[in-house]
């Protein structure tokens, strides 16, 4: 709902220091007036607006600028909603034209290694039933085998190792030498979890896999080699001045090899200092090993997710050991987890608990593992593991005051994000644009971007979403789920109901913005905010008086006792981007107040989870 005034704050399991402050600044606005004169001398020719013109002029320049299936939405967008299309626009040929280009499209990106966009192309067909335009040889099989072995070819046999864990491809769909190829390559990369399923594939088949993988696959992992595969990560922010004192500012977590060559997996909120672009001082970003030593060992962020609070690091030495995830979907409730980490810098500390729930919403795109495996600051980005020593999430934060009560990003999501990590940079993510409400009916429309493909289409606030791609969905977090990976412009089919009319429409999914409602709150009106932010739907009676339509259950203006039909009399709207919130000020005469005035102060944080 786009509330922040949870109950309990929510710490990461690292020490820092922040001082921020609240700017108020006033603006003063001056109004202009302009006068036209007319001279009757003048004899202005009336602007025609030529709308199927403009449409076709739209169409052909996403088809110019290589974006078929931004094209294809606005196609089937208009034909559907034109019983009866204008002579002058043939939205069968723009169609077969937009396809046509998508084929081609395909064709270059598979020569050219895009694979990422290769299989987002097959996807969007796939969607519109029109696999018929796929060339024999370019089926979503051989395009994922390709593309494993080419991360492999560049030395990212982590990535890889994921994808095969995660089932992106059935080992049973390999070719004998692709499986000989990936066997090789994992064992060279000692990557243990994504080389069993290779073998166990090559034993069904009857051949023979290499005695030295079979060696290496017997071997026993002990906790002096989960130990070696674990690192303290160490970010020197040189001193930090109290009083004119100088301390050593430092942000320290825990770390995990995941391959051979040297990457390591952490937390964003660990080395943030080192991407972050708001963060003007000194940063340098070191390791150090689980040996006796203590050598600080330079390292480097590759590429980062800060919504899911993950970083992948690169050093330059070869790991003592790799992690491997593990195959399952996810940990089940109460069973048995390990965690390694440098709790307070005091590294090789193991811990152990169970599962105590899955499922949390403390991210903005993604659940987290609740976990009572005790975690204390310097825990965070070490692995947390089953008792077969395989990583199945990261440990990532802690409740202030509870002891006992932890979590962990689930290790379904690492293992999604893993190839686009290795790609370096900050990482993106697709949507439609939707802000959605959970009810007890389903999954409601609360708010709708302006310009998304959502807004396109022309979904409403009120409206129900059904099902993506034929599946039902009645969860935030089911959309987002199925977008995640997504290239921007991915044709997915969506089902929804307005009214008493079900819907159903070929969507492209765009980029995401980074906070969604900073954008919105620079493109809409203060009505059209207010429900997604606090909870509630206002009719405008007077400029600054207001009728409660609706509240939304556990929306601020629920939990401030606020009801349907109170009057409200707006005071101050203060959006505030540089710490994130929105105040909302206002008077109101409600039932649950005996109708007695009260003056009220609601707040909202611009980062939520309602997004997709």
């Amino acid at each position: 709902m786009g509330r922040t005034n949870t109950r309990y704050k929510i710490r990461t399991t690292m020490t820092y220091i922040g001082i921020r402050k609240i700017i108020l600044i006033l603006f003063s606005f001056a109004i202009f007036f302009s006068c036209t004169s007319t001279d009757p001398a003048v004899d202005d020719e009336p602007t025609v607006y030529d709308r199927d013109g403009r449409i076709k002029e739209q169409i052909d320049l996403l088809l110019d600028e290589e974006n078929p299936t931004e094209a294809l939405q606005m196609i089937y967008f208009y034909k559907d909603k034109d019983q009866n299309p204008v002579e002058g626009l043939n939205y069968t040929e723009l169609e077969e034209q937009a396809l046509l280009n998508m084929k081609g499209l395909l064709t270059d990106s598979v020569t050219s290694r895009d694979y990422r966009k290769a299989l987002s192309l097959l996807y969007s067909l796939s969607t519109l039933n029109r696999k018929d335009l796929v060339d024999t040889g370019l089926d979503s099989t051989q395009i994922k085998a390709e593309y494993i072995k080419n991360l492999l070819e560049f030395e990212k046999t982590g990535a890889a190792a994921s994808m095969i864990s995660l089932g992106f491809i059935k080992a049973e769909d390999l070719s004998d030498a692709d499986l000989e190829y990936l066997a090789n390559r994992f064992h060279r990369g000692e990557n243990k979890k994504a080389l069993s399923l290779i073998v166990d594939e090559q034993i069904k088949r009857g051949l023979t896999p290499l005695e030295e993988v079979q060696d290496f696959l017997e071997q026993s992992v002990g906790m002096e080699d989960l130990l070696q595969g674990t690192v303290t990560v160490w970010v020197d922010k040189g001193l930090r001045l109290d009083r004119g004192v100088g301390y050593p500012d430092r942000s320290i977590g825990s770390g995990f090899f995941i391959d051979k060559a040297g990457y390591i997996l952490t937390n964003y909120h660990v080395i943030e200092s080192e991407v972050n672009p708001e963060y003007k001082g000194y940063s340098r970003l070191f390791i150090k090993l689980s040996d006796e030593r203590g050598e600080k060992i330079p390292a480097r962020v590759v590429g980062w997710d800060r919504h899911f609070d993950i970083a992948l690091l690169k050093t330059e030495i070869e790991a003592p050991y790799v992690f491997s995830f593990s195959g399952a979907d996810q940990f089940k409730l109460g069973e048995q987890i390990f965690a390694i980490g440098s709790p307070g810098g005091l590294n090789n500390t193991i811990t152990s608990g169970t599962v105590s729930a899955v499922g949390r919403q403390l991210q903005t795109m993604g659940e987290s593992i609740q976990i009572d495996v005790p975690i204390n600051p310097g825990n965070s980005g070490g692995p947390l593991m089953n008792r077969d020593s395989e990583v199945n999430g990261i440990v990532f934060a802690g409740i202030t005051g509870f002891e006992g009560v932890n979590f962990a990003i689930d290790g379904e999501y690492v293992k999604k994000l893993l190839p686009s990590l290795y790609e370096g940079g900050a990482l993106t993510h697709s949507w439609i644009g939707i802000g959605g409400y959970q009810s007890f009916k389903g999954l409601e429309v609360l708010y709708v971007m302006p310009d998304s493909p959502a807004g396109k289409l022309g979904l409403q606030r009120g409206d129900s979403i059904l099902s993506v791609n034929g599946e039902s969905v009645s969860k935030n977090q089911h959309v987002r789920d199925k977008l995640l990976g997504m290239v921007p412009g991915t044709l997915i089919e969506l089902e929804w109901k307005s009214g008493d009319t079900v819907k159903k429409s070929t969507v492209a999914v765009a980029e995401r913005p980074d906070i969604p409602f900073e954008e919105a709150v620079k493109k809409d009106t203060r009505e059209n905010l207010i429900p997604p932010l606090f909870g509630m739907v206002l009719s405008q009676v007077s400029k600054s008086q207001y009728t409660v339509q609706k509240v939304y259950t556990g929306g601020a203006a629920d939990e401030a006792s606020i009801s349907a039909n109170d009057v409200i009399i707006l005071r101050k709207w203060q959006v505030n981007e540089k710490d994130g919130y929105v105040l909302i000020q206002f008077v109101f005469k409600g039932v649950k107040a005996g109708y007695l005035e009260s003056a009220v102060q609601l707040g909202a944080g611009l980062e939520s989870a309602i997004f997709f």
